[in-house]
């Protein structure tokens, strides 16, 4: 059964990690939220909503899941007591329900 865990990728590696885990036939998900502030001008900024971190679902059984540590971008997945942490499929459906096609949290 497919089931979504937490990786942490390597620092400004985010897009290197989603393509190479998208070369896996990996699905990653991270989601953002654009902020702004003020300067001399108002800049806005996609920010990632979990900095550092994004939601990539596989089956456990078909992925061995030490490909995802050696992927070009991937720091690690994260662990607990010596197994991937996984993620309720019910809130990653929730989370992606609030955001656009592109990933982008919706106002």
């Amino acid at each position: 059964a497919v089931k979504w865990y937490v990786l942490q990728y390597k620092p400004n590696s985010h897009q290197i990690a989603v393509r190479n885990l998208n070369q896996q036939d990996l699905k990653p998900s991270f989601p953002e939220d654009t902020s702004s502030r003020k300067t001399s001008n108002f800049l806005s900024a996609n920010r990632h909503l979990f900095p550092g971190c994004m939601f990539v679902a596989f089956d456990k059984s078909r992925v061995i899941w030490n490909s995802i540590n050696n992927t070009y971008g991937v720091s690690q997945l994260m662990f607990s007591k010596l197994k991937p942490i996984s993620i309720s499929t019910d809130l990653i459906t929730e989370l992606m329900l609030r955001c656009d096609t592109f990933g982008k949290l919706l106002p």
